[in-house]
């Protein structure tokens, strides 16, 4: 894996115009040629600094999935509510999914339909994002913000579905729902709101 700090600007640019493609894309659909073409670096560069496609795939969802479990750290450090820490880690998603549409699907996309390649991958990444929810589920039923009889991973698995749902529907959510501009994430926090309003006392 590449270290941030020793990558030259050519790996820099294939690894962002990798991105954006897997994002758009699926591994199999996208092409050595278009990486470098979108890039603008030559094809063998790929394999000089990735040893090919599906070394940069990977780096592509390392880097990724490491930029989401730092967020769950910086959260877990906040002085907040437990639910507080909920509502801040679906903003920054929201944000990230503004600026980036497409990279959102990256990892949820690999959940959804695994490639064997990166199986133990996401399934380490998948794990550490539970336990994240979970943690948090579990910290509210000891501040008493939730109270319920269900087991706090079950909590974490609803709330992780209408999140996971949601990101990966939002463009037809907006649509269907005739939502306004940047009115769709509202929806969202209504029905983790809804959600949550029932397991508390």
């Amino acid at each position: 894996m590449l270290e941030q700090e020793n990558i030259s600007t050519s790996a820099i640019k294939i690894l962002e115009a990798a991105t954006e493609l897997f994002a758009r894309d699926n591994f199999d659909a996208v092409s050595i040629k278009q990486i470098a073409s979108a890039s603008g670096v030559n094809s063998a560069l790929i394999s000089y600094y990735f040893g090919g496609k599906k070394n940069l795939y990977q780096e592509v969802l390392v880097t990724h999935a490491k930029f989401f479990i730092s967020l769950q750290d910086q959260i877990r450090k906040q002085d907040i509510s437990p639910l507080a820490k909920l509502r801040a880690y679906v903003d920054t998603i929201a944000k990230i999914q503004a600026e980036h549409p497409y990279r959102i699907h990256l990892i949820f996309r690999e959940l959804l339909m695994p490639n064997p390649t990166f199986d133990g991958f996401v399934k380490n990444y998948l794990y550490r994002a539970h336990k994240f929810m979970a943690e948090l589920v579990e910290a509210a039923i000891a501040e008493g913000e939730i109270d319920t009889e269900m087991q706090p991973t079950h909590v974490a698995f609803s709330l992780e579905s209408m999140i996971l749902f949601f990101f990966l529907m939002r463009s037809h959510v907006k649509i269907l729902g005739n939502f306004d501009e940047g009115k769709e994430i509202e929806y969202l926090y209504r029905n983790l709101d809804s959600f949550l309003d029932t397991l508390k006392k």
